[in-house]
């Protein structure tokens, strides 16, 4: 089948919901319907992808953009353009990643902590666009001051001159946030100490660089020092392993040297929180990693995670735990710069489930799900070592905005922490509906058909046509979650 393409002039008309408008001749020509999605093509190269709608105001040899599609392609107002529909990959997008850059000098550590406090407004701005790979989104108007949008990746890949489109099924997807350049964040380090993470089965291996690295970088004692002996041999314990992760990740804190703050909390059967003196202060739980506090902070701190993982035992008082994490972050002083609070990352690290309550109630959820409504300026990120309860965790990472890891030796614990000690990512799950307004017609019309009840399929064939079937499908697929999310909340019920 031959490609249809034309040449049309662009019209900029401003703010239209990120869509175009062509007159209905053009339209055929193309043979396109409404809301199929265009690529535009300038002489340069320069191109964008948007969702058209008839119009016959518009002049016949004409397109009627978006001004945020024009600006973020370099295409202007009176550009001739190549229009042709757009190479749609099959199967639709369900996570997609966008990196925030600050395009008026603003700190990062600003706009991202907006776009935490206002993720709403965001999805306003990105709402009806397709995915590309040269997707970029103005967004002038946001109370941090103006933020670019960038496409980083998805699930599926976007290939080549491929165009991706948002689940819509209205299914859930998950949308990550990174900042464009790095950028500083406080932590709590939330270190499970009971009794199952005595159990050594942790295989030593891909970490003789970083345990050489402590031994140049920290000048503990004896302790210490016999904590790193440790790991010369092939297997330690989950809890030693957890106490080498840590002190990698506030080695790299340190070294980055940008007014971070740090947080220690240790659980069992309840929750001892790490304090440490500069000055005459007094005692405080706030680790600092810049200026006096920097080496002799680190010190202490390798001696209190070496002691208290040595001594392991007791119960698993997770709701406690990680409500007294959230509430750290409040003890956490401003950023010298921006005047504000830096965002905040929870990283907790547990090998089992949560058996203590104490009055809190065992099961986490409520908690962190309280809490993340609470402080807006924090994720949670959980890795779970041996038998954790990966649904429990990756449960928590949602409601937290974060993500779950799970790690099988010692060399992939340490890649979790080295890697989130330097990247701050916000991961949220939303309904598809919300970047999405209207359902096409035969959106996928390459996409295998499936089977499906006829009753769900005769009622949206009457609705959208011949992506009844297809559409059917998804729902059947949310059905399905939605069951393992009730079992989930049913076995919590029943157990606890």
């Amino acid at each position: 089948m031959v490609e249809k393409i034309i040449d049309v002039s662009v019209i900029n008309v401003g703010e239209i919901d990120g869509r175009a408008y062509m007159n209905k001749r053009d339209m055929d020509r193309l043979g396109v319907d409404d809301f199929d999605i265009l690529q535009l093509i300038n002489e340069f190269e320069d191109s964008c992808a948007v969702q058209v709608l008839e119009n016959d105001e518009v002049e016949v040899e004409s397109i009627a953009v978006d001004n945020g599609i024009l600006d973020s392609a370099n295409i202007s107002d009176g550009d001739r353009v190549n229009v042709r529909k757009a190479h749609l990959k099959k199967e639709a997008i369900t996570r997609v990643k966008f990196g925030i850059e600050p395009l008026e000098g603003q700190p990062v550590e600003e706009c991202i902590s907006y776009i935490l406090e206002n993720f709403d407004e965001m999805t306003s701005v990105i709402r009806n666009r397709p995915i590309y790979r040269n997707l970029q989104v103005d967004w002038p108007d946001a109370g941090c001051g103006h933020v670019k949008i960038s496409f980083l990746d998805s699930d599926p890949d976007i290939e080549g001159d491929e165009v991706g489109i948002i689940d819509p099924s209205g299914k859930e997807i998950e949308v990550q946030l990174v900042p464009a350049s790095e950028m500083s964040f406080n932590a709590v380090l939330v270190l499970d100490v009971s009794g199952s993470m005595s159990k050594e089965d942790m295989v030593v291996k891909g970490t003789g660089t970083a345990v050489e690295g402590l031994r140049r970088g920290l000048k503990g004692g004896r302790d210490l020092e016999s904590l790193l002996d440790e790991f010369d041999e092939k297997k330690v314990s989950r809890i030693k392993g957890a106490a080498l992760a840590t002190l990698l990740f506030l080695s790299q804190k340190v070294s980055r040297g940008w007014g971070e703050q740090l947080a220690i909390l240790s659980f069992a059967g309840d929750v001892d929180v790490f304090e440490v003196e500069y000055g005459s202060g007094g005692p405080t739980p706030v680790i600092s990693c810049t200026g006096e506090a920097k080496s002799a902070g680190l010190e202490i701190i390798a001696d209190y995670v070496s002691k208290r993982c040595s001594k392991g035992g007791g119960l698993t008082f997770m709701s406690g735990a990680l409500q007294q994490a959230y509430e750290m972050t409040n003890q956490f002083e401003p950023n010298s710069i921006t005047g504000k609070g830096n965002p905040n990352m929870i990283v907790l690290l547990t090998d089992g489930q949560p058996n203590k309550g104490n009055g809190l109630g065992i099961n986490p959820v409520p908690i962190v799900r309280k809490c993340a409504r609470d402080y807006p300026n924090t994720v949670l990120y959980t890795i779970g070592l041996g038998e954790a309860d990966s649904r429990l965790l990756k449960r928590l990472s949602e409601i937290g905005r974060g993500e779950f890891y799970e790690a099988a030796d010692l060399g992939e614990l340490t890649k979790f922490y080295d890697l989130l000690a330097r990247r701050f990512m916000i991961a949220l799950k939303t309904d598809a509906t919300e970047l999405v307004e209207e359902i096409p017609e035969d959106l996928f019309e390459d996409v295998e058909e499936v089977d499906e009840t006829d009753e769900v399929e005769i009622a949206l064939e009457e609705d959208y046509g011949g992506a009844g079937e297809d559409i059917a499908e998804e729902i059947a697929e949310m059905d399905a979650e939605e069951e393992v999310e009730e079992d989930f909340e049913d076995e919590f019920d029943d157990e606890y």
